[in-house]
């Protein structure tokens, strides 16, 4: 088992007078399968509707089956399995009609996020923005996917928290784990998009934050247009490299 589930394994246990007095909220055992699992489908190591054999978690893990079954509930709230009655739980497809809604919808809410930013940001959160997205840049520099998507999503969670409107932080949030399955998948076809992906975030801040919330539509259209077909093209070659 894991180290890390291991830990939060142990922490299930009663007993732990110390712990439980002091009101620590830690990651359950459940939350920390599907954290595992989920890496696993972004970095494409789980593939397009294949099979979670509950079984051979429960073994690779050491984990109870009821653990199990809890994490592929959260796995489904994040959009990266489908659970199907009385066939079990599937990778979540990912085919050009998925990409092209995430996207759109994804889309409007940096398109809203840049607006509320362009009201509310003082000189200390400029100053935070400005630094992630100098992160976002050394990553994208080293060509480091794991390092680069983290940094890219700390950047829109910083921006969400400046931004102050918990229906749009908690939108994206829901939106992440899916966009992050479909941007890993876009890097790994082509190391370049990291780049393409900063200067676009980068111009996002600095149009929501240098008064030039009028170029934020055309930026955004933009860059989904291309990157939802570089997803998709992504996406077909995999299924040919599959099919051979």
């Amino acid at each position: 088992m894991p180290a890390d589930l291991a830990e939060a394994n142990d922490e299930q246990g009663f007993g732990r007078e110390e712990k439980d007095m002091a009101f620590v909220v830690a990651e359950s055992l459940a939350e920390q399968i599907a954290n595992h699992l989920a890496s696993r489908i972004i970095q494409g190591e789980m593939v397009n509707n294949e099979r979670i054999q509950e079984a051979r978690i429960v073994n690779e893990l050491q984990v109870s089956r009821g653990s199990v079954r809890e994490a592929l509930l959260i796995l489904e709230r994040r959009h990266l399995i489908t659970i199907l009655p009385r066939r079990g739980a599937f990778v979540t497809e990912l085919n050009a009609e998925r990409v092209r809604g995430l996207y759109r919808l994804y889309g409007n809410l940096l398109e809203m996020l840049a607006e509320k930013l362009s009201w509310s940001c003082s000189d200390s959160d400029r100053q935070q923005l400005s630094g992630l997205t100098d992160k976002l840049r050394k990553s994208a520099a080293v060509h480091d996917e794991n390092l680069f998507i983290e940094a890219n999503f700390e950047l829109i969670s910083n921006a969400a928290e400046v931004a102050d409107n918990e229906y749009l932080t908690t939108a994206l949030e829901n939106l992440r784990p899916p966009v992050q399955r479909a941007l890993a998948l876009a890097v790994r076809n082509n190391l370049s998009e990291m780049d393409e992906t900063t200067s676009f975030m980068a111009n996002l801040v600095d149009f929501a934050l240098g008064d030039q919330i009028d170029k934020v539509s055309e930026l955004v259209n933009g860059y989904f247009k291309r990157h939802s077909a570089l997803v998709i093209q992504a996406i077909q070659d995999q299924s040919g490299t599959a099919s051979r």
